[in-house]
């Protein structure tokens, strides 16, 4: 059995909760794969803030800080070792999404799905 160095720590904060999501209140959930995340990522409801502080042998090595709705995610900060931390699962997300609601790609960014806020 093999034990991971490090993990994901997500702060979840639902700002508008249907009545069939899974995430209804803020919390705290610990990953370690990116499986794990994509699980996550995928019960959160449509509008969520969130937070991730990224850890290994329980050091932060870094922090972002989001935005997500159904068709974006916006990339409020990054830091350290979290900077493009979720591009691959956000966009392992996207396509699932795509193929399990038949959503289109909105054309209006030239990274689809993703937004970086103007400081």
């Amino acid at each position: 059995m093999s034990t991971a160095i490090g993990h994901a720590e997500l702060y979840i904060y639902p700002e508008k909760v249907e009545p069939q999501d899974q995430i209804v209140s803020p919390q705290r959930v610990d990953v370690i794969g990116i499986e794990n995340l994509l699980e996550v990522l995928t019960l959160m409801p449509a509008e969520t803030s969130f937070s991730v502080l990224l850890v290994i042998n329980d050091c932060v090595v870094g922090n972002g800080k989001y935005f997500m709705t159904h068709e974006t995610v916006t990339i409020l900060h990054e830091y350290g070792a979290c900077t493009g931390f979720l591009i691959k699962p956000l966009k392992m997300l996207r396509e699932a999404r795509i193929r399990h609601h038949g959503a289109r790609p909105s054309s209006h960014s030239s990274n689809p799905g993703f937004q970086q806020q103007q400081s």
